[in-house]
């Protein structure tokens, strides 16, 4: 696990209703490896009305470090909108 935040890292999700070995979803890249779910919320509150007021576009990311592909960790969302370290 990186403990710098000297390094972009590239954010892939799906959600939990995405079949078993389906696509994943390239989110985008962050340094904030504190909350690289970020680049999985839904701003526009309209939006998230139309999701069901769910605020996540994805329940489920990895994370991989952009310069060698190096998986960094994987987070879900619980039921209440937190996101756990798995």
């Amino acid at each position: 696990m990186l403990t710098e935040q000297d390094t972009e890292i590239m954010v892939f999700g799906w959600p939990s209703d995405e079949p078993r070995g389906g696509m994943r979803d390239y989110l985008g890249t962050t340094s904030n490896l504190d909350k690289p779910w970020e680049l999985a919320k839904i701003y526009d509150i309209a939006e998230v009305m139309a999701n069901g007021d769910w605020e996540w576009t994805v329940d489920t990311i990895e994370a991989y470090t952009l310069d060698e592909f190096k998986f960094v960790g994987s987070w879900w969302v619980t039921p209440t909108g937190n996101w756990v370290e798995t």
